[in-house]
């Protein structure tokens, strides 16, 4: 019986093919966990005559009651922006196909970031999808 000492060294191909396969599995998992509702999709936000204007689609049968929040921040600069107002929440009820959702908020020329949020409306709201998506209005 060889010696723990005496053993062949493990080859260099086997722990790299090992590695990957661990990789690979640990995005899958990652991916699993932190994927947005699958039914839900909210579109690039739409400015006009002051009102945010978003489509989400929706793709389950049953009527679904959400909150829709928006955080909007207007880019000042590469590494600075300013927050415009404060949460603007909306319910909503999805159906199947797509919903219009209408935040009225004045927003000037720029770049904005829109940070979109749809939770269930219930007592203990559970978040079902969030997106991040840049607008620019001329």
């Amino acid at each position: 019986m060889k010696d723990f000492l005496e053993r062949d060294p493990v080859n260099p191909r086997t722990i790299l093919i090992g590695g990957l396969a661990v990789l690979l599995a640990g995005l899958i998992i990652i991916l699993l966990l932190f994927s947005g509702g699958g039914g839900i999709n909210a579109d690039t936000p739409v400015y006009d005559d002051g009102v945010l204007k978003t489509t989400i689609s929706y793709s389950d049968d049953e009527l679904q009651d959400v909150w829709v929040q928006y955080n909007i921040f207007r880019q000042d600069g590469l590494f600075s922006s300013t927050q415009i107002g404060s949460t603007f929440s909306f319910a909503e009820t999805l159906t199947k196909g797509n919903t219009l959702s209408e935040c009225p908020v004045t927003l000037e020329a720029g770049e904005y970031k829109i940070f979109i949020y749809i939770s269930t409306y219930t007592e203990n709201p559970k978040r079902l999808a969030g997106y991040i998506k840049t607008i620019q209005i001329a």
